[in-house]
């Protein structure tokens, strides 16, 4: 077996200061022995955007004790999960120079899910995390359908659904499918008991007591969502946990055995705490329940242990401690080894350095003088050299010519020293040096070239 995909623990962690005071919406919390509210993290609602934005997170809805001043509160936000290729790391919202404590940004580097974590903290202690999961898409992408929360009814009265919250990527119109999904043994409904369907806020008149499940799938005219699933509890003040396992996946050659499911944004309408319980449905024909299997069946994100390629279907379900919720199923594809395809290196450029200083004269008919061109530093940029397989890629730069030295070569993003060099008084003085980008896979690799020209100018100033 594989060595296990790197856990993403806390891949970056800011610590930012805010103002006093109980901030955030009126929410039940617990008081210590000196009746103080025990901070609690929101960390804002999960969303989609699109590749090439800076994600803006928002922490100003937590709440905490007022009685402490400005430097006793601090925000702590890190990342639990990002995409297995993805290189956002530590220091990825300091480098960004984020300028509000509760309010930090990232910017996402490839398309997935990142699950990012806020706690709250006083002298009294700290807050349980929040997660908040941003969705970055990019190309055609199918919409996502949201049937809005779950919700109260009554028997006999019309309940209203909501679907405003469904999105598409790239922002095309789409048209909404309603159906009850199931309803309890006393009803007589159907799947298409479903009033104004294709609105956007239909409803459903519940004629019984008993758990309703709707759902909701949209489509954009090219593709249909995957469906979602909300509910209209009919029968108790306690209303049932939701089950949310994320978006289907290809899971590509070069991902390391096991890889990590998710049940992050699984959540109780009345705050209860969860516990977690997830099996598989489906697996390739000639996998082995011996060898394959959780490491956690649960834990909110188990890893799970794999032993042929092919498709895995996984249930969800949460419980509250009174009732489980409906199952939510989600798809992972593993990808052959065999079917592993070559990334393609792309260096970009060609790329122009331009170092100018200025030249002067000590009286008017002298000899013009000018300052030297300092050492300056070179960037190229590989980020997209593409892999349709979505694997990990390897990076190294080399300048072919063998004089020049290197700050980062293995990266995406290499920088490399330029060396200081004599102006001369109205001319340009021009170096090229060939930059060679070799990036790789698991398996296989590809090679470009590029040009990065140097030019020391020498300006007259008079």
């Amino acid at each position: 077996m594989s060595e296990p995909i790197k856990r993403l623990g806390s891949l970056a962690l800011v610590t930012m200061w805010v103002s006093a005071g109980c901030g955030g919406q009126d929410t039940k919390l617990s008081e210590d022995e000196n009746g103080c509210a025990s901070p609690t993290a929101e960390a804002g609602e999960s969303r989609s955007a699109p590749l090439g934005t800076q994600v803006a997170l928002n922490g100003t809805a937590s709440s905490w004790c007022g009685q402490y001043a400005q430097d006793d509160v601090t925000f702590s936000w890190n990342f639990e999960r990002v995409p297995s290729s993805s290189t956002v790391s530590e220091g990825a919202f300091t480098e960004n120079k984020t300028s509000t404590a509760s309010q930090p940004s990232f910017l996402p580097d490839i398309p997935g899910e990142y699950v990012v974590a806020l706690r709250v903290s006083d002298p009294d202690g700290i807050s349980d995390p929040d997660y908040v999961v941003i969705s970055i898409t990019s190309d055609d992408l199918p919409p996502v359908a949201d049937c809005g929360t779950n919700t109260f009814g009554q028997v006999g009265q019309a309940t209203q659904l909501d679907g405003s919250g469904s999105t598409d990527p790239e922002g095309a119109r789409m048209a909404y499918t309603w159906s009850v999904s199931s309803a309890p043994a006393c009803s007589h409904l159907n799947s298409g008991s479903v009033y104004d369907q294709g609105t956007i806020t239909p409803s459903v008149i519940p004629d019984c007591q008993g758990l309703f499940v709707v759902s909701l799938v949209v489509d954009d005219g090219l593709q249909a969502s995957e469906p979602a699933y909300c509910t209209i509890d009919v029968r108790s003040d306690n209303r049932p946990p939701v089950a949310e396992t994320g978006t289907d996946r290809l899971i590509p050659p070069c991902t390391d055995n096991p890889f990590q499911l998710a049940g992050w944004e699984s959540y109780d309408p009345d705050g209860d705490p969860l516990t977690y319980s997830w099996s598989v449905v489906e697996s390739p024909a000639d996998a082995d329940p011996a060898v394959y299997g959780f490491e956690d069946a649960t834990v909110v994100a188990p890893y799970f242990v794999w032993d042929v390629p092919g498709e895995w279907s996984f249930q969800l379900q949460v419980s509250d401690g009174h009732q489980w919720s409906s199952p939510d199923q989600v798809t992972h594809t593993v990808v052959a080894e065999g079917a592993n395809n070559s990334p393609t290196a792309d260096p970009g450029g060609p790329h122009t350095v331009l170092v100018e200083v200025d030249c002067t004269r000590d009286w008017w008919w002298g000899p013009w003088v000018c300052g030297e061109c300092p050492v300056t530093i070179g960037h190229l940029d590989g980020s997209g050299s593409p892999d349709v397989d979505g694997d990990r890629l390897e990076y190294q730069w080399t300048e072919l010519s063998g004089v020049l030295t290197w700050l980062s070569d293995t990266s995406s993003l290499g920088s490399v020293e330029l060396p200081a060099m004599d102006a001369s008084p109205g001319v340009d003085q021009v170096f090229e040096y060939d930059i060679q980008l070799d990036v790789s896979d698991c398996t296989l690799s590809d090679s470009a070239t590029t040009t990065l020209t140097h030019i020391c100018r020498g300006n007259y100033v008079y």
